[in-house]
């Protein structure tokens, strides 16, 4: 018996795994993964998504411009200067890229498109999931009948399940089980109630228009690069906000240097008042005395306009940090620690220009670009094709009037019908095609243009900021030699004013013009070592190697594991 009943069941469980498996092979296995070539950028991103938006001390107010206290964050250096009423932070470079790593909100906002764009994948791949579908039925008629054989009153109660799914070359196929059970007060039928289960498998499979995988894959395949797309735009943004933060860290130690030489000035130029007042009696007229007032006065009101910059700067950078310690609402001064670097730098122009071609993130991105207009140009010449299907359906039955037979008529699989077709559609004119396609070479010209268009302007950019540090290194020793210039020529106006019988207006002017003239010598030559510096960041930004500098890559994993450290411990 258990033999006559697996030989019955041969046939329909036969063709329904053998249609599982070919549906399984049409199907493919599509994946929402993306490659991750850069998994120290990932990691950071990803951290910066578990920690948004950031915590504010009050979420409206004016006290929404400080930032909550992060206990991941080692807390800066505050140092109380008996001299000046506000504290100094002492801030070094390496802290300063942490904390705007960390916090800016600039970058905690582009922070979230790769992870949309994450999950838009996921949706262009949820169109090849499977999907169950089922539905229940029950309908009972009565109606009046004005015959002796044909009845008026009958019910049928219907079940129905299957699964169903699109496939990588375009197969859409379905698997379905069907069982009826009506009943009738016909007198013609054999069968007053009646079972008749039915299983049904269709497939129709693109051959032309809609069909294999280049086609049904693209919108996959474009939803991946526009993943990286947007991971390039993070990168490119992380890589701005970084080099403007150091480069603001740079000009406010130039500024703060500017400050300190225009005070030193401002004591040379109150001593040598004082020095003409004192011979006031001897040989100093009031036209001197007035001429060094004048000269204490415009570099008192110079000093001003420096203690302006340098609150300017610094608020431009504090915005940037968004740090509780370093915030917009208390009172203090940022006092960079860190060196600037006055060593030569000898560049290899073709060498960063073929860096910048391979890693600058605008020029990743307009790669891209072209891919995805690439694959559209390929959609659409296919899609320009006549639509030629291939359709096939096969079904199993069974009919009794006791469900158990039924099923075993359609487990024997003795009524079982197919079909197999072809349907064509050929579009007269083909306009809306031929014009799409048309449309997407346009496109692709446009963005290999653009590809172009921008790798030239990024090579400029490149050999601008190399030049420009070459020119900012060169005037570092100009204005050195400058300064030691001046220094000698003030000193020795000093030492002559020592054995000088008679001081006279026209000596006076030139002292204070030698004054002047070092503490712009002094100002141009911490000016050029500040540029030094900023020209050296921006031509890492202009070669996409910003994330590659000691000052970001080493807090760069520092930051992601004490993110993940914290939230492990919440």
């Amino acid at each position: 018996m258990k033999a006559f009943r697996k030989q019955c069941i041969c046939p329909f469980v036969a063709v329904t795994f053998l249609s599982l498996f070919g549906c399984m092979q049409l199907t493919g296995c599509v994946s929402d993964e993306v490659d991750n070539d850069q998994p120290v950028l990932t990691a950071y991103q990803e951290s910066l998504i578990e920690k948004a938006p950031q915590q504010r001390t009050q979420q409206e107010g004016i006290q929404s411009l400080k930032p909550a206290a992060d206990p991941a964050m080692p807390p800066l250096k505050i140092v109380s200067d008996p001299n000046n009423e506000l504290d100094q932070i002492q801030l070094s470079i390496e802290e300063a890229v942490m904390r705007v790593l960390a916090n800016s909100p600039e970058i905690s906002v582009v922070s979230f498109e790769p992870s949309i764009a994450k999950e838009e994948v996921t949706q262009a791949v949820s169109v090849f999931d499977p999907a169950l579908f089922g539905q229940a039925n029950y309908e009972d008629e009565d109606d009046p009948a004005n015959s002796t054989t044909l009845g008026g009153q009958s019910n049928s109660r219907l079940w129905e399940a299957g699964i169903k799914q699109r496939g990588t070359t375009g197969a859409e196929w379905s698997l379905g089980y069907t069982l009826t059970r009506n009943w009738d007060d016909l007198t013609t039928t054999v069968l007053s109630t009646r079972y008749e289960p039915i299983a049904t498998f269709q497939i129709r499979q693109p051959l032309l228009r809609d069909a294999w995988e280049k086609v049904n894959l693209a919108g996959v395949d474009i939803a991946k690069l526009n993943y990286k797309i947007a991971l390039a735009s993070f990168r490119q943004q992380t890589e701005a906000v970084s080099t403007e933060v150091i480069s603001l860290y740079w000009a406010l130690k130039q500024i703060r240097t500017d400050r300190q030489i225009q005070q030193e000035l401002l004591e040379k130029t109150q001593e040598t008042l004082e020095r003409v007042q004192d011979r006031k009696d001897i040989d100093a007229s009031l036209a001197q005395i007035k001429q060094a007032e004048t000269s204490l006065k415009r570099r008192l009101a110079f000093l001003y306009d420096i203690e302006k910059q340098v609150t300017d700067v610094q608020d431009q950078l504090v915005r940037l940090l968004a740090d509780s310690q370093t915030n917009l609402l208390d009172d203090y001064e940022i006092v960079p620690t860190t060196e600037l670097v006055t060593q030569k730098t000898v560049f290899d122009q073709p060498g960063l220009l073929r860096t910048a071609m391979q890693q600058n993130p605008a020029i990743l991105r307009s790669n891209l670009a072209v891919e995805i207009a690439q694959i559209n140009v390929d959609v659409a010449k296919q899609q320009k094709m006549p639509k030629l299907d291939l359709v096939a359906s096969t079904r199993f039955s069974g009919l009794d009037n006791s469900y158990r037979d039924a099923q075993e008529i359609l487990y024997d699989g003795d009524y079982n019908s197919y079909a197999v077709g072809l349907t064509l559609e050929i579009p007269l004119g083909n306009r809306q095609r031929e014009a799409e396609y048309r449309k997407r070479l346009l496109e692709r010209s446009k963005a290999a243009s653009g590809r172009w268009n921008l790798s030239d302007q990024v090579a400029v950019a490149v050999k601008e900021a190399i030049r420009s540090a070459e020119t900012r290194f060169e005037q570092i020793q100009i204005q050195q030699e400058a300064v030691l210039a001046a220094t000698t020529y003030l000193q020795g106006l000093e030492d002559t004013e020592q054995i000088r019988q008679q001081l006279t207006p026209e000596f006076l002017l030139v002292k204070l013009q030698a004054q002047e003239a070092l503490a712009e010598a002094a100002r141009g030559e911490i000016k050029a070592i500040a540029d030094y510096n900023i020209a050296l960041a921006r031509l890492t930004q202009a070669t996409g190697t910003v994330l590659d500098m000691r000052y970001v890559k080493n807090v760069l994993p520092e930051i992601t594991k004490a993110d993940l450290q914290k939230d492990s411990v919440n």
